[in-house]
């Protein structure tokens, strides 16, 4: 792989979880499970090595759900009693949304475990994924914005010790990601959010402090990145109506993040608009589509980034999917088969742009 850090193959970490795990946790067994998620993920690490996949994960198997690495470690959380008119756009099931606390603390670390087995297992560039600490301060409902900043500052904290673990660990990129962005981004979420009495500027604001003060003053290598994904995780077509340019130049001032996830789909009209990302930003284009095992032509694929790769150059872009293969409780929009083949896909059109650099 190229020794620029560009990342240029990419997933979102959250992998279909393979039979054996699945049957290990059927058990309740914890030793059962213990062991077949350490096998599970050093299994996976080699694979994602073959595929030649930029950086690897451990497929986000010791989580029930992707929130759960937060609720599982910090305490404080509790159910999420109010509307979440912003979690419901973002199509956030309510069974994932907790109330976050006025003051979380860290019971132990959020990700080691998961990096672990991946750490000493491959030569390679592994990743940890995490939720943002704005998610976790606005997920259980935003109907208190002061609650939620008060929140998502000391989530923040929480976050950011855990990010400068990692690095010390041997990690060389974290996302964090925050779904509900994409509703507060775009032309059809905000008009909902209007509907419904929610300032989505306001909650923008709160969310992005919360996410931005994650990353200021990381203390990590030069060479250690910190991503912030904005795809769109919902079932609910919120891209569909485009983007809110003024909202998203509000979001990208002064950005600290490194990279960029976005998604990029077929529909002109509803992608992310790249030309206001700074150059310097790498900028991850979802363009391989996780909702459907079909996979899309590799010429298509290569028509739409074709045009991102002219105006960025190759060293600012890098190949991706929409999103997360696995769904909560095991129950994956496509077989592992079919996973493996949309993962494939990312690295064949990569490879028109870097060859044997990745």
């Amino acid at each position: 792989m190229a020794d620029d850090y560009g990342y240029h193959i990419d997933h979102h970490g959250s992998l279909v979880r393979p039979a054996a795990l699945l049957a290990a946790r059927a058990s309740a067994d914890p030793a059962a499970i213990e062991a077949a998620g350490q096998e599970a993920a050093v299994s996976l690490a080699h694979a994602l090595r073959r595929l030649a996949l930029s950086a690897v994960n451990d497929g986000q198997y010791r989580r029930a759900y992707f929130e759960s690495v937060a609720y599982d470690h910090i305490d404080g959380f509790t159910a999420a009693m109010s509307p979440a008119p912003l979690s419901d756009l973002a199509g956030i099931p309510a069974a994932r949304r907790r109330a976050a606390p006025a003051a979380p603390v860290a019971r132990e670390r959020l990700a080691q475990a998961e990096a672990a087995p991946v750490l000493a297992t491959v030569d390679r560039p592994v990743f940890v994924t995490l939720p943002s600490a704005g998610y976790l301060a606005a997920i259980g409902g935003v109907a208190d914005l002061d609650a939620v900043a008060a929140s998502g500052a000391a989530l923040a904290a929480i976050v950011k010790a855990e990010i400068e673990a990692l690095a010390v660990d041997g990690v060389s990129y974290v996302a964090l990601a925050n779904p509900l962005y994409v509703p507060l981004l775009t032309a059809h979420g905000r008009a909902a959010l209007r509907a419904a009495g929610i300032d989505a500027d306001a909650v923008l604001t709160t969310l992005a402090s919360a996410d931005n003060a994650t990353v200021a003053g990381l203390d990590a290598p030069a060479e250690f990145r910190v991503g912030l994904d904005l795809t769109d995780s919902g079932p609910l077509p919120t891209t569909s109506q485009g983007y809110d340019v003024k909202a998203v130049a509000a979001l990208l001032d002064a950005t600290p993040f490194h990279r960029l996830g976005i998604d990029y789909p077929a529909d002109e009209a509803a992608r992310f608009p790249v030309g206001l990302v700074k150059p310097g930003i790498v900028v991850s284009l979802g363009v391989v589509d996780v909702s459907t095992p079909e996979p899309e032509p590799v010429e298509e694929l290569l028509a739409r980034v074709d045009g991102i790769a002219t105006e960025r150059g190759e060293a600012d872009i890098a190949i991706a999917t929409t999103g997360g293969f696995a769904q909560v409780a095991g129950q994956p929009l496509m077989s592992s088969s079919e996973q493996h083949a949309k993962l494939e896909l990312v690295e064949v059109v990569s490879r028109y742009y870097w060859g044997n650099e990745i």
